[in-house]
């Protein structure tokens, strides 16, 4: 199974702390979010939201085959440091046993855009179902995507969340 999730093997982790300590129940962005807690967004007039929804979603089937097929080289693509070893250290556990998960409905809703220490961070909420070998399990969890603010590196998964 996935860590973080009984017999669900979909890639399912708690959120690496992506800087400092974590508090119990998540990463330090997580905390800063409001750790699911209901807030006012701050979401930029200028931010791209459907582009980046649209982008999140495709990145989130693209881990999930990426796990399946126990890509690591793809995964490590788009990942953090922390992430891909979190993800590195499942897949290990998984020993080369087979997995086929369908995503069959995935929505994301931007929730947050944040500026911090030379960087952006976007919290985007996912909520659908997949099938795992003909298991159907709900999906509702928080990526933590990161970018630089200053030069040419793309997106990165920094953490993912329990909703």
């Amino acid at each position: 199974a996935g860590a973080g999730q009984q017999g669900n093997n979909a890639l399912r982790m708690p959120t690496p702390p992506v800087s400092g300590s974590a508090p119990a129940g998540g990463s330090m962005i997580g905390s800063a979010i409001g750790a699911g807690q209901p807030q006012q967004a701050s979401i930029p007039a200028d931010f791209d939201v459907a582009g980046f929804v649209r982008n999140a979603k495709v990145n989130y089937i693209r881990l999930q085959a990426s796990y399946d097929a126990g890509n690591l080289d793809d995964i490590r693509e788009f990942t953090s440091p922390e992430v891909f070893a979190e993800i590195q250290m499942d897949l290990r556990e998984r020993a080369g046993a087979t997995q086929r998960t369908e995503v069959e409905q995935l929505d994301a809703q931007v929730l947050e855009v944040v500026e911090e220490a030379g960087r952006y961070i976007v919290s985007v909420h996912f909520t659908g179902t997949v099938r795992e070998d003909g298991t159907q399990d709900r999906i509702d969890e928080i990526w933590h995507l990161t970018k630089p603010r200053q030069g040419n590196g793309g997106w990165v998964l920094a953490g993912i969340q329990q909703a």
